[in-house]
């Protein structure tokens, strides 16, 4: 009795805290990455309030100017503070990662469970289609769709977000694949729980581990294409800020100060890095493959 009892006290989500916490204590890199992305959507979300100037107003009287207690990061050709730009900047980074795993989860996940637990004739066409679709080039791809529906943050991570739908459909299907065998799913038959009941209750849940590995890693591959796009001019619309344009824009003078790309290009990449050291870990933890 006393052994149940600590281990529901153990199960409680308040005493997860400390595990987690002790977590990051033992694996620096980790506590790092997660540190790292609270602090970007802190950011994100109190932009209004943490930019010291407003991120779009020019200032012709002061450009380029140098570190300074007004201007921490200095400002662009167009005297516009560099420190408010890459502050309002997270916001389009986090809200395109977001709306571009929303598209691809809402399309890849019941892709992925209707080939694996369909089979035959609708696993093949599905998983042609996903083919298909992956054989394109995935920026050249996304570019066309966002030509078509219109350049603007929604419609290019949309987008974005059909384009690598593919990806997580299959890997979601190779779980179903795994699981659709095991007892706890052959009971179910032997029962008369209906298909629905079947896939939402005992297959979605045990193909999830993979499936949350895998959206970290498009996470970051949503961070990087979205800043490829903004540096083209699709997505972000001037004069917003991203940390994309911000790259872009620093190269009309580069030659007068060759180190303002560095910024901008560093929260991405330190961005990118979280994302992937978290999803490492989620697989440590979930024992993925091994």
């Amino acid at each position: 009795m006393t052994a149940a009892i600590e281990q529901s006290v153990k199960d409680r989500p308040g005493a997860r805290l400390p595990r987690i916490v002790r977590l990051m204590w033992r694996r620096p890199s980790f506590g790092i990455a997660v540190v790292y992305l609270v602090a970007i959507i802190v950011v994100a979300v109190f932009a209004p309030w943490l930019a010291p100037y407003d991120p779009i107003k020019q200032n012709l009287g002061n450009p380029l100017a140098e570190f300074s207690r007004e201007h921490l990061l200095g400002t662009d050709d167009l005297g516009r503070d560099v420190l408010s730009r890459l502050i309002w900047g997270a916001r389009p980074t986090l809200v395109g990662t977001l709306v571009a795993m929303a598209t691809a989860c809402a399309i890849g996940i019941p892709w992925g469970l209707a080939a694996g637990y369909s089979g035959g004739v609708i696993d093949l066409v599905l998983m042609r289609v996903a083919d298909s679709i992956l054989v394109f080039p995935g920026v050249v791809l996304a570019l066309a769709l966002t030509s078509a529906f219109g350049p603007s943050l929604v419609s290019t991570m949309i987008s974005l977000g059909i384009v690598v739908s593919p990806v997580l459909a299959r890997v979601v299907r190779a779980g179903v694949l795994t699981v659709s065998y095991k007892d706890y799913v052959t009971v179910t038959r032997m029962y008369g729980l209906s298909s629905w009941h079947r896939v939402t209750r005992h297959v979605l849940p045990n193909v999830m581990a993979p499936t949350v590995v895998q959206i970290t890693l498009l996470s970051g591959l949503a961070v990087l294409a979205q800043t490829g796009l903004n540096f083209l001019g699709l997505g972000v619309p001037n004069p917003h800020p991203s940390w994309g344009s911000s790259v872009a824009e620093t190269f009309r003078y580069v030659v007068v100060d060759p180190t303002a790309p560095i910024l901008p290009g560093l929260a991405t990449v330190f961005t990118v890095l979280a994302l992937y050291r978290i999803g490492d870990e989620i697989r440590d933890l979930l024992d993925i493959d091994r």
